[in-house]
């Protein structure tokens, strides 16, 4: 028995020791060294549950390695040791694809929606504001499909889960996609304003929106610039995290979101431009429940403005991380979320005249259905009904006098336009 209980013991501990060898040939030479030189002599060889539960070593390990070994091999040496200590690779990349996908594709369905309506309306045109937010539309695709992609590639996931490959060829997406947030942004704000300058009429306030107007085109530049040179070289946004290159990144958070100063001024901007309707909308003659229903379509872009805040809070965090595929998740879904948001409230104007004018027709239909039918003199002359009595129906007896009417009522077409609004003007 004495013979069996030490064979038995002898295979354990050279299967803790082929364990250890095994893991060894895993981690680059630089980490293997580490290891050996720095294991605590109070763990037997292989027995990786007590290697990973001193804190001392993991600790020392961890700074060898940093100053050993190349930020790749390093890397690598933090996947297999927490593989091997049974800590498992966080992972937000659904996080990212499901909330980017639906979002960014409501806001597509949205422009083309406005688009459509606008292109085969007989009484309306396609105007500036139209061709803005159709280009806005376009240009967030060019932002969510990176995102995505980015987030298929692992980003989402612990730096040391994935592979340097994909980590790099992922930051060369968000590059894209950042690119694309800034633009899409300037867009939707730009449409928003042309808006205004359609449908408002007094000077004061389109003195107003031009000078809105005017921030908003420079401060959009500004950042579609400090986004694309932020880092010298270029290349260095997605390449300088493996230290092999000389470069440099003004990082949004560290050159332009420095002191809040970007923030506040974009917040100032959301604000303003959201806010700037409300008091004419106050001022409409329509009943309360209508003009209430209206300004709370409006008051809805004010969510943009709470996500701005969490978007450059998210960066705040960003700025400090040593794990930026995990940790800048939710900067990347709050950019994504603010830009989608802004397309989706320049749509709403337009988007309810669209719904109004769908229940219009519904009711017309049921009316023609129920009384008569429509017919039409020309473009100009609007259209009536035409009321048939159904003789069938009443028989006129023999004989009788037989009186015939008819009645033409007219119908109007209303405007087209996104908002039919009237101001109450004094008399």
């Amino acid at each position: 028995m004495k013979v069996l209980a030490t064979l038995i013991v002898s295979t354990l501990l050279s299967g803790q020791v082929f364990a250890q060898q095994d893991f060894l040939s895993r981690l680059p030479p630089c980490a293997a060294r580490c290891f050996s030189s720095n294991v605590p002599q109070s763990c037997p060889a292989g027995d990786f549950d007590c290697i990973c539960a001193d804190t001392t070593f993991m600790t020392t390990f961890t700074a060898c390695n940093a100053g050993r070994c190349s930020v790749v091999s390093m890397l690598q040496a933090t996947n297999e040791t927490y593989a091997a200590c049974g800590i498992p690779v966080r992972d937000k990349t659904k996080t990212l694809i499901g909330p980017v996908a639906s979002l960014g594709s409501l806001a597509l369905v949205m422009v083309a929606m406005r688009l459509t309506d606008r292109a085969v309306s007989a009484h309306a045109q396609l105007g500036w504001d139209d061709l803005l937010i159709g280009f806005s539309g376009a240009v967030s695709i060019g932002m969510n499909v990176p995102v995505i992609v980015a987030a298929s590639l692992g980003f989402g996931r612990d730096m040391w889960g994935i592979p340097a490959h994909n980590i790099t060829e992922s930051l060369k997406w968000l590059y894209v996609a950042y690119f694309m947030y800034m633009l899409a942004e300037a867009l939707c704000q730009i449409s928003i304003l042309a808006f205004y300058l359609r449908i408002m009429v007094k000077p004061r306030l389109r003195t107003i929106v031009w000078t809105l107007l005017g921030v908003v085109v420079c401060f959009g530049i500004a950042n579609v610039f400090t986004m694309v040179f932020q880092c010298t070289p270029i290349p260095f946004f997605w390449d300088g995290w493996r230290g092999e290159m000389t470069g440099f990144c003004g990082v949004d958070v560290r050159l332009f979101l420095k002191g809040f100063a970007r923030g506040a001024i974009e917040i100032f901007l959301d604000l303003a431009i959201l806010t700037l309707p409300l008091p004419m909308l106050a001022k409409l003659n329509m009943s309360p429940k209508k003009k209430l229903q209206i300004m709370s379509m409006f008051c809805i872009g004010f969510i943009i403005t709470v996500v701005s805040c969490l978007r450059l809070w998210s960066f705040v965090q960003f700025a400090h991380t040593t794990n930026p595929t995990y940790d800048n998740v939710s900067g990347l879904y709050w950019c994504a979320t603010e830009s989608n948001l802004f397309t989706v409230v320049a749509c709403m104007p337009a988007l309810h005249a669209i719904f109004h004018k769908a229940l219009r027709k519904v009711r017309g239909i049921s009316t023609y259905a129920s009384h008569g039918q429509y017919a039409s003199e020309g473009p100009s002359k609007g259209s009536y009904l035409r009321h048939n009595t159904d003789q069938r129906r009443n028989p006129v007896p023999f004989g009788a006098i037989k009186k015939a009417t008819d009645v033409t009522i007219y119908r109007t077409e209303r405007s087209g336009s996104d908002v039919e609004l009237v101001e109450n003007r004094p008399i």
